[in-house]
């Protein structure tokens, strides 16, 4: 009991150092959950790529009505038809995609449904021919191909490895294929194809939408000979291009189902409970060694080492009453750490079922932690060397294991160092522990298998003092 006193008296005599280490952990948890973005945000926004539109077909109306198309869902950026000004754009990135409508694409397009040819891969249906990823944009506008007997559609040219393009790409690809099937079935017989309501005409082309068009151009449409005369096509593209635009103007309202706020917030608990025992291992680590390498500087003093051992305590009760006050002061740790996290977070977290591997990790690494505090107080006999072990050891393999940078964005040199430290696969085990969304054996492996590792360390460091603790103490005899 005597032991046991004086054990906690030297651990009040530096109380202030522990606590200090445990205030400054605490700052930089409160620092980091106010400062980390919110991960809980479902909200989307449309992407606005750069675009620039190159119309060499001049006022045909399905050409025109692809204009306005791209530029209601894009940023369309007015650049002159121009091969110099257009690489420019491309180059400096002002633009990230060139939309060139070829000379005679409407007319091209119009026939296409008559002749049964497309101006693209016959397999993938209207859309772009021309897919160049380079910065080189040609001023041909004759719009044929002598090679295939085919026409050219759409033609683009993008930045190299754009991936933006691809939606891009995308949006064009479904205006061209609404428009043909408008134009392949929903003006079949051109007496009955415009109504008053689409109707028959829609079912028929399988797109719906009750697209209405006004009695007045009905009529006028009817009187027309679709065949002949440029009014006649030009007054039919529009009446394609309106009912596409109508279309594609459909919205589908998504709704996250089971999405609530307290869901919101378990995540985002879950979340800063994952920094915040990631940031844990360094403050543990300091507190522990300062009072572990406090106390055996104590006792290991010469003197009061062989006058201890003049007493009437056995040796092996002595050194198990320094062991469980060891363990003692250690779980203390561990509980001033964990009851700080449930401080700033919540019960939230441990209800979920998957908090107890963060505590399990966490313990586990303290025993790794009393480990080095009983190695560096044997190896060290002086406060100054106190203090420059603790900060040395503590801030440099927080460093090197990820504890304060991320591993995912560390160097493979440093990573290859840091797998000889513990804290690398404490911080391993607590990233595998974040990323768990079931608890089947199958994804507990590797978290368990760095406890393992850990525990390796542990047995090493307490082996490796205390073998160095027996030689000294009989060189000393």
């Amino acid at each position: 009991m005597q032991v046991f006193k004086a054990y906690f008296k030297v651990i009040r005599a530096s109380a202030g150092l522990i606590f200090m280490y445990l205030a400054i952990f605490i700052s930089i948890a409160v620092m980091i959950s106010v400062m980390s973005p919110s991960s809980g945000s479902v909200e989307f926004s449309e992407t606005k790529t750069r675009v620039a539109v190159i119309n060499r077909d001049g006022d045909a109306a399905l050409a025109k009505g692809l204009s306005d198309y791209i530029a209601d869902i894009f940023t369309v950026v007015p650049y002159e038809d121009d091969p110099h000004k257009l690489q420019d754009g491309l180059f400096f990135r002002d633009i990230e995609y060139v939309v060139i409508i070829p000379q005679g694409f409407s007319a091209a397009f119009m026939a296409a449904g008559s002749d049964g040819r497309m101006g693209t891969n016959p397999s993938e249906g209207p859309g772009m021919v021309e897919d160049r990823d380079r910065v080189d944009v040609t001023s041909d506008s004759s719009g044929s191909s002598e090679d295939s007997g085919r026409v050219d559609v759409i033609q683009k040219v993008i930045v190299p490895g754009s991936t933006s393009s691809h939606y891009v790409d995308i949006r064009i690809d479904k205006f061209l294929h609404t428009a043909s099937i408008y134009r392949d079935f929903g003006a079949v017989d051109r007496s009955e194809a415009v109504t008053g309501d689409f109707g028959t005409a829609d079912h028929a082309a399988g797109v719906g939408g009750g697209f209405s068009v006004d009695a007045d151009a009905a009529s006028a449409y009817r009187a027309l000979d679709v065949h002949d005369g440029k009014e006649a096509s030009q007054d039919l593209q529009s009446w394609i291009v309106a009912a596409v635009r109508a279309d594609l103007a459909q919205d589908t309202l998504v709704s996250l189902l089971g999405a609530s706020e307290d869901v919101d917030e378990l995540l985002e608990s879950r979340r800063g409970y994952a920094e915040y025992f990631g940031v844990s291992s360094y403050a543990l680590l300091a507190m522990i060694i300062m009072g572990i390498s406090s106390i055996m500087i104590a006792f290991n003093r010469t003197d009061l080492r062989l006058r201890n051992q003049c007493a009437p305590i056995p040796q092996r009760r002595f050194d198990l009453t320094i062991a469980a006050g060891h363990a003692i002061f250690s779980l203390g740790c561990w509980a001033a750490v964990v009851l700080s996290g449930i401080i700033l977070y919540g019960f939230g977290p441990l209800r979920s079922g998957w908090a107890w591997l963060h505590l399990v990790n966490l313990l586990i690494y303290t025993i790794v932690c009393a480990g080095i505090g009983f190695a560096v107080g044997h190896f060290v006999r002086t406060s100054s060397g106190q203090s420059g072990a603790v900060n040395v050891i503590s801030l440099g393999m927080s460093f090197l294991c990820g504890v304060f940078v991320p591993q995912s964005v560390m160097s493979e040199l440093v990573l290859a160092v840091g797998r000889f430290l513990p804290a690398y696969w404490y911080i391993r085990a607590n990233n595998a522990i974040a990323a768990l969304s079931t608890s089947q054996s199958v994804n507990l492996r590797p978290i368990y298998g760095s406890m393992l590792i850990q525990l390796g360390f542990a047995a090493a460091i307490f082996s490796g003092a205390l073998l160095f603790s027996k030689e000294r103490s009989r060189a000393e005899l």
